[in-house]
């Protein structure tokens, strides 16, 4: 701070403004009503680069004779009562960083309200590359902080020269089937689920803090705060800053915050449930980048997937190799797609009384050109964790469809009433690609009233409006819903209460059981049932004659199971139907 005097200043200031001055953490200058210097701080003089010993008095014309004609013009307009502000160069402001330097200026008043000089103060703020740069790194729709905000964050976190690299807790959650909540209630309904998704994160965390555009320096390279990011369509990240929480603690964490986001969001009159999965991470010395930490924590998500709905999951090094496993096998899954090495076995379904073959349940068999065919069990969770289950589903029902056609064509259309084919709740919430496969086969002129559609109870009740939605669709085609695993979910009942279903299939857990008291009981229960809300029912797990007896002396009309046949061939099954309609024709007459 200079204070030498020469000339003399209108109006020169107290000590104690002057200090006052000095300590402003802005370049701020003070201008009498001739445009001299009464004060100014050091920021002001590093700025112009002033170095001048003796200031104060002085025009600032005489240091800066570019700059002054611009000052002079706010210093006018300031001295008739306006605050004003403008870029200081003509090259638009801009300096050395890609910013821009701005300089305003505002009336300084005495005790009695007079003006007596200029109050300038000199700021730089971000130049557009850089601010266009910072709205990119912020998420438009929720206002997070985006991929590459949340990646510089990681970035200084784990960075070798990171200071101590301690710990940091890193969390990736990803909401189940989203592309369904968009089709069935529109993409601003879908966008206001987000929105809601994204506060309940925020407000989930610590701090709460998300990184705006002025924050974004601060942000990614502070480690104290904590951040929450959108990454993708329906893909959040949330960092925790330091000081890292146990292992335990994250875990916890990770479970609140799945708890808030799978929440039922309203909108507008309509109430959306929501599922998801979360993968966490407390990192290590072994995670020396930001792709190190992301490919781990992304590993812990993806085996959250592959436990189902709603599941969290910390990451351990074993799991690196286990879901490279099933990236493995997803590779080969693909190919098996591509060169038809999928088949379709046939369960029968038989009218217990006549011992007539009614139905074909289509289950998914993988011919693997090296280890012949692969249990079911071993793939359809990878099929339905990645999103293949949508395109290999539509073939199942191509084919199922073209095989009862077969059927049809060599042993006439009084052999069966019915194929079934299971349909996975991945499909079911995002329906567009079933729905458009189903009008197909329809528009080639298969009868759709041969066709049935199995879903789980669980699947059912797992987004209510998703399903009303699409079974109201599916009946509209002409066919007929079944309920599969029935009495095995929480919710048996209000399954066939909301959902006009053809027919219920009990679960082979109450069938093996229905030779004790409780057991009959139950299953006793479930035909009452169904008689009520008039669905038919398939007894599933048929094994033993007296299973078949009881089942049959209580007016269980259907049952299926390995007392009658095991999945079979479609070339064998045709001939086994066959044989079973010449039985009951004998029989009956």
């Amino acid at each position: 701070m200079v204070t030498k005097t020469s000339p003399e200043p209108e109006t020169p200031l107290p000590e104690w403004m002057v200090r006052f001055v000095a300590d402003i953490p802005s370049a701020v200058a003070l201008f009498d009503r001739e445009l001299r210097y009464i004060a100014a701080n050091s920021r002001w003089l590093n700025a112009f680069g002033i170095v001048a010993d003796r200031l104060i008095g002085q025009s600032h014309e005489q240091f800066d004779p570019h700059g002054a004609m611009t000052l002079a013009e706010l210093h006018r307009r300031a001295l008739s009562g306006e605050t004003v502000e403008t870029s200081l160069n003509d090259d638009d402001g801009l300096v050395d960083g890609g910013s821009r330097r701005v300089i305003s200026a505002r009336p300084h008043r005495d005790h009695d309200g007079a003006i007596i000089g200029v109050i300038a103060t000199l700021h730089e703020t971000l130049a557009v590359a850089t601010e266009k740069s910072l709205q990119l790194a912020t998420d438009a729709l929720t206002g997070l902080a985006g991929r590459h905000c949340f990646m510089a964050r990681v970035r200084a976190a784990v960075a070798p020269g990171a200071g101590s690299r301690r710990p940091a807790a890193i969390f990736l959650l990803d909401v189940d089937n989203f592309k369904g909540v968009n089709d069935l209630y529109g993409a601003s309904a879908g966008d206001a689920v987000l929105r809601v998704i994204a506060n309940r994160l925020l407000a989930g965390t610590r701090s709460r803090q998300v990184a705006a555009p002025a924050q974004f320096g601060r942000h990614a390279t502070t480690q104290r705060t904590d951040m929450v990011a959108r990454l993708g369509a329906d893909e959040f990240a949330i960092i925790l800053g330091n000081p890292a929480p146990s292992l335990a603690d994250a875990e916890a964490f990770a479970r609140r915050l799945l708890q808030l986001a799978v929440s039922p969001v309203v909108v507008g009159e309509q109430r959306i449930r929501l599922s998801a999965n979360i993968g966490y991470i407390v990192t290590n010395d072994t995670h020396r980048s930001e792709d190190d930490a992301m490919r781990d924590v992304d590993v812990a998500l993806q085996e959250a997937k592959a436990r189902g709905p709603n599941n969290a999951k910390a990451w351990e090094p074993a799991l690196t190799s286990t879901v490279g496993r099933r990236l493995a096998m997803l590779d080969q899954l693909r190919a098996a797609l591509d060169e038809n090495q999928f088949v379709l076995h046939y369960q029968p379904i038989l009218h217990l009384e006549s011992g007539r073959v009614v139905g074909a349940e289509a289950l998914l068999r993988w011919n693997h050109p090296s280890e012949g065919l692969v249990a079911p069990a071993a793939f359809l969770p990878v099929l339905e964790e990645s999103g293949l289950i949508v395109p290999v589903g539509c073939w199942v029902l191509r084919e199922a469809v073209r095989q009862m056609q077969v059927w049809q064509m060599l042993y006439g259309r009084d052999l069966m009433d019915w194929v079934s084919v299971n349909v996975s709740a991945r499909q079911f919430n995002d329906p567009s690609v079933l729905l458009a496969t189903l009008a197909e086969i329809r528009d080639s002129g298969f009868p759709l009233g041969h066709l049935k559609i199995e879903i789980t109870e669980s699947a059912v009740m797992r987004n209510p409006a998703v399903t009303r939605a699409v079974l109201s669709e599916l009946q509209e085609l002409g066919i007929r819903i079944a309920i599969d695993d029935f009495g095995t979910g929480y919710s048996a009942l209000g399954a066939l209460r909301d959902y006009q279903v053809d027919m219920i299939k009990i679960d082979r857990g109450f069938t093996a059981r229905i030779d004790t008291e409780d057991g009959k009981e139950l299953v006793l229960a479930m035909l009452k049932i169904a008689r009520i809300y008039g669905a038919d029912v398939v007894a599933e797990g048929v094994e033993t004659t007296i299973e078949r007896d009881i089942l049959q002396r209580h007016n269980c009309p259907y049952g299926q199971g390995y007392l009658f046949a095991k999945p079979m061939d479609g070339s064998f099954f045709g001939a086994y139907a066959l044989t079973h309609l010449v039985e009951a024709g004998n029989a009956a007459d």
